[in-house]
């Protein structure tokens, strides 16, 4: 398949008036289009954007996680569907061959393509062909969204039945009047029947003990639950059938001796003669263990078990199972969920920002994998000018962890005030993120800010200064998955990457450095706090053209650009 250069997720009307520079920030209105040829583009913030207008509009705000995994599944199946069929006439025009009817080999060659470029050259060969999916949110009452599709596509476009049925959507399809190669389809609400006054009418009711009884063994008997009984000494009194069938044991109460043999051991040390024991009336919850099929020592399965001590001393125990995909499933540890979380909250500080948060955002929208993408980001590296040399000077006098720690707090805490995402820290230095251009020469700013009052202690203390080297791009990014599937980092790359990090190494101690475009983006900023030397041009590693550059500090520091850029002429 021929190979294009990348392009653009997200195109705006040209009629808007707005800067293709700034579609990737731009708060889209309801008259406007979200033109989608790919999946691996960040198009889900700008959509969620409108939705929230939506459901405001439709009086329904609470149902945006709702809606969104909704939209997300249709938009999914409908872009997947067109980049098969933009891939098959690809295939056909380049080969000159009918791959219809070889469908497994069709299937393969576009697995292989995607395993090698991801998306990129079909999203090329669809916006090429014209093939897209347009986003509209007209401002009818009970109109959520527009999307207009290839025909071919019309076989995926469909809601979730269920969810839809629940909060209230519908699809409704027609053949677009305008472009009839194309099909439009209409999410509406059925606003007679959903109306939240209505839902808001009533009032919720108590539960007498008898009926909330009655509710709890519906609920037990539904979800399949099962009960065991143990002797203060561990064997089995009695069990529910239920998980003898899980187990695919007889249902025949001899089952309950290979039970006991299949458990195992630390469950008996941590539950019965530890949690049980323990807790005031000895009650416990949410322990799991893994118990292996003694018909196929293979297939485990994880259950989670809560109960408490009987007064005669036996323990009553009620019996979940975990119900995830197997291959989920036998990755979850076992044991206490409250240990769990302890490890958790140890581990979570070692996890990228980046990486957590996106994966909160995949499960959301009913994933389980980090998929790539590309979006536009402000890239900021920062780092201690000279610190590899204080390290060798002030080992012995200081705590040169205590002392990074301190001055890499702050940089994250300004970052975070300013909405950026810490990517990475690279020793002493730093990389972080932004998804709105102008926030990260705020956050720079008050880095600088945090940087001065610290070095003005260290200062009066007669301790050499720590000054601070920043330097902010701006740009098209992948965000994806490097390494093995034993170790990945989710991280950004490309060249904005790169040229921010040339740009931080260029930068003189104590100040902050940005590229031209990144000015350009962000020059309509109403911060008459902030100014900018004029433009100058550096020679960056690996750059073929000098890079135009501007220096930013506020305006309360002494101009800096004559004295910034006599030191880079002399260099």
């Amino acid at each position: 398949m021929k190979s294009f250069s990348s392009a653009p997720m997200i195109i705006v009307d040209p009629s808007s008036g707005t800067s293709p520079d700034r579609i990737e920030s731009f708060s889209l209105e309801s008259d406007h289009s979200i033109i989608v040829t790919s999946l691996e583009h960040h198009v889900w913030q700008e959509l969620e954007q409108e939705i929230v207008c939506s459901l405001k509009r439709l009086q329904c705000p609470r149902l945006l996680d709702s809606t969104v995994l909704l939209l997300h599944k249709l938009i999914t199946n409908i872009v997947r569907t067109m980049h098969r069929h933009a891939f098959q006439q690809a295939i056909e025009d380049d080969l000159n061959i009918d791959i219809v009817s070889k469908d497994n080999v069709f299937d393969e060659l576009l697995q292989n393509e995607l395993n090698t470029h991801g998306d990129r050259n079909i999203e090329q060969f669809c916006r090429k062909n014209h093939f897209q999916v347009t986003l509209t949110f007209p401002e009818k009452t009970d109109t959520l969204i527009r999307i207009e599709y290839p025909e071919s596509c019309d076989s995926s476009a469909y809601l979730d039945s269920k969810l839809a049925k629940a909060i209230g959507f519908t699809l409704l399809k027609q053949t677009d009047t305008i472009t009839p190669a194309y099909y439009c389809a209409t999410v509406v609400r059925d606003i007679a029947q959903h109306h939240p006054h209505l839902e808001q009418a009533g009032h919720s009711e108590l539960l007498l003990p008898d009926d909330e009884s009655d509710k709890v063994l519906a609920v037990f008997c539904k979800l399949n639950y099962g009960i065991i009984v143990f002797s203060s000494a561990g064997d089995i009194l009695s069990i529910s059938p239920a998980i003898l069938n899980n187990l695919k044991l007889e249902i025949s109460p001899t089952s309950a001796h290979t039970l006991t043999g299949i458990i195992p051991g630390h469950f008996y040390n941590d539950v019965l003669w530890g949690l049980a024991l323990q807790s005031q009336g000895g009650l416990f919850e949410n322990y799991r263990i893994r118990i292996r099929l003694p018909h196929d020592d293979s297939l485990s399965i994880l259950f989670n078990i809560s109960g408490y001590r009987h007064h005669d001393m036996t323990i009553h125990t009620l019996w979940q199972i975990v119900s995830l995909d197997h291959k989920a499933t036998h990755t979850l540890a076992e044991g206490s969920i409250l240990n769990e979380a302890r490890v958790h909250n140890i581990t979570r500080n070692y996890v990228p920002q980046l990486v957590e948060q996106k994966a909160r955002e995949i499960v959301r929208l009913g994933g389980n994998a980090l998929l790539n993408e590309e979006c536009r980001l402000a890239v900021l590296f920062c780092d201690i000018a000279g610190f590899t040399s204080y390290v060798e000077n002030n080992e012995k006098e200081e705590s040169v962890i205590h002392t990074l720690n301190m001055i890499l707090g702050r940089i994250t805490k300004a970052v975070r005030q300013h909405a950026g995402i810490i990517d990475k820290f690279m020793g002493d230095c730093v990389m972080a993120l932004f998804r709105e251009p102008h926030k990260a020469i705020l956050a720079a700013l008050e880095i600088h800010k945090h940087s001065y009052d610290f070095n003005n202690l260290r200062m009066r203390a007669g301790k050499d200064l720590l000054l601070l080297r920043i330097g902010i791009h701006w740009g098209k990014v992948v965000i994806g998955n490097i390494g093995s599937s034993d170790r990945l980092d989710w991280t950004t790359i490309g060249d904005v990457v790169n040229t921010a990090a040339r740009l931080e190494k260029n930068c003189c101690p104590g100040a902050i450095l940005i590229s031209e475009t990144l000015y350009e983006i962000t020059a309509h900023m109403d911060h008459p706090e902030i100014r900018f030397s004029k433009p100058f041009y550096l020679k960056l590693k690996g750059k073929r053209n000098k890079q135009a550059v501007r220096y930013v500090q506020t305006t309360s520091q002494t101009l800096l650009h004559d004295i910034f850029t006599t030191h880079h002429a002399k260099g």
